[in-house]
């Protein structure tokens, strides 16, 4: 959004966390995998769904389509585990904080499986220690009085509806 010099409105942002979320289920990743993926709370991600049943319903689809798929054979990860959405899971998570063991949890993998994967690719031991740089570089600005994790408050357009009568008339 950024690029197309568009603030982004809540609602647009929501809706494209929310596909994220949707798109992590259809992968097999279960709800604190999924809410990573959409860079949310696991609570945020319970939130959504307790309110607004089609995406609840949306969410179910998903898990029981990836469980469907695994069923038939024919997994929607790769032979090395879950795959690429969830290894984008793991390195915000390790990037955010997150202990590696614990991140390779959030994506899917178990501990041991995810060292064995990370000793067989360099690309996947190099993606790691760029995500733990970053971490370093968020921890050094948030000593100098810089924005946590590398990132400050983000300006939203709210858009016209619920909350839209809290503006001024002359706010438009």
């Amino acid at each position: 959004m950024q690029a197309l010099r568009v603030d982004p409105s809540l609602r647009e942002e929501t809706a494209v966390r929310r596909a994220d979320a949707l798109r992590a289920a259809a992968l097999g990743l279960g709800p604190a995998g999924c809410a990573a993926a959409a860079g949310v709370t696991e609570r945020l991600l319970l939130n959504w769904q307790a309110k607004d049943p089609s995406f609840a319903e949306a969410m179910a689809a998903a898990a029981l389509m990836a469980a469907g798929e695994r069923e038939r054979g024919r997994p929607v990860a790769t032979s090395d585990g879950p795959g690429a959405a969830a290894l984008r899971v793991v390195l915000r998570a390790v990037r955010d904080g997150v202990a590696q063991p614990s991140a390779a949890v959030l994506g899917g993998w178990s501990e041991r499986s995810f060292l064995r994967l990370r000793r067989r690719s360099p690309e996947v031991a190099a993606l790691l220690a760029a995500a733990r740089r970053a971490r370093a570089r968020a921890r050094r600005a948030e000593r100098r009085g810089g924005p946590v994790g590398g990132r400050g408050y983000r300006l939203v357009r709210v858009d016209d509806g619920p909350l839209a009568h809290a503006r001024g008339a002359g706010d438009s």
